[in-house]
């Protein structure tokens, strides 16, 4: 799966079903399936189809001023280079209408739909200077309300939980986690500018915080069916006690005959 080949605003996952991860198939959502032209709005939805199935991915803006609570930003598109955020008060020229930490903290909250939904893949089309992103999960019920957190106390809040930070993201390298070992799933995924404040890690190597700026272009992952496992119990004593009256019936029968 390489998002980076998309030109522009990208989304792929896989229906994957436990114990043979059987595919369906890409479910892929670009620019054509999205919106056409300009868009400055909080939010849209991604609607595309395949095998004949209608699937939808609907992501939101948002933007935590630093030690304030999260508000409402507006999402901004930029053919060929993806989508960028715009929180109150800044402008739409120059890198902060990236997807930044200056200032404040800019975020995507992406719904998927599916509870089962494991995003394992994230591509951008445009960077200036660092490009470091912070990736958490929600997997409390109903709506996760971003407006009632501060970055600092997101990860502790009801229903978060923080998968990671990845630095220095590249656009012609797409970020690819979450495949391995205790895979993590959610319908409700925040894909934000890095901040050292969501995981209480302070900072450090290739991860710096104030100093981030992309545009979000794509991002993947699978739908996770857990499939019970197939019954190999031994019969209790009873169903063989069952099964030899059922046979000595059989035998009289056959007798009568």
């Amino acid at each position: 799966m390489t998002l980076n080949r998309f030109s522009s605003l990208a989304f792929t996952f896989f229906i994957t079903a436990a114990h043979g991860l059987a595919q369906a198939g890409p479910i892929s959502f670009n620019q054509s399936t999205c919106h056409a032209g300009a868009i400055s709005s909080s939010s849209f939805t991604c609607i595309t189809k395949a095998a004949g199935v209608n699937y939808a991915a609907t992501m939101s803006a948002w933007s935590a001023p630093d030690s304030k609570a999260f508000g409402s930003a507006a999402i901004a598109y930029y053919p060929y280079l993806g989508v960028g955020i715009i929180a109150p008060g800044e402008s739409t020229n120059g890198s902060q209408h990236a997807v930044d930490n200056k200032k404040g903290t800019d975020a995507f909250l992406i719904n998927f739909g599916s509870s089962d939904f494991a995003l394992n893949q994230v591509s951008i089309g445009w960077r200036d200077g660092d490009a470091d992103v912070s990736i958490l999960r929600y997997t409390g019920t109903g709506t996760p309300l971003l407006g009632n957190s501060k970055v600092a106390t997101l990860n502790n809040a009801d229903g978060w939980d923080w998968v990671g930070d990845y630095s220095t993201l590249s656009a012609n390298s797409p970020l690819n986690f979450n495949h391995s070992g205790d895979v993590k799933t959610a319908s409700w995924w925040l894909v934000s500018a890095y901040n050292s404040a969501y995981s209480g890690i302070t900072a450090a190597g290739s991860l710096t915080d104030a100093n981030d700026y992309f545009k979000l272009n794509g991002f993947g992952g699978e739908v996770i069916v857990t499939m019970p496992p197939p019954s190999n119990q031994v019969p209790e004593p009873g169903t063989f006690a069952l099964f030899g009256i059922a046979l000595l019936g059989f035998v009289a029968v056959r007798r009568k005959l």
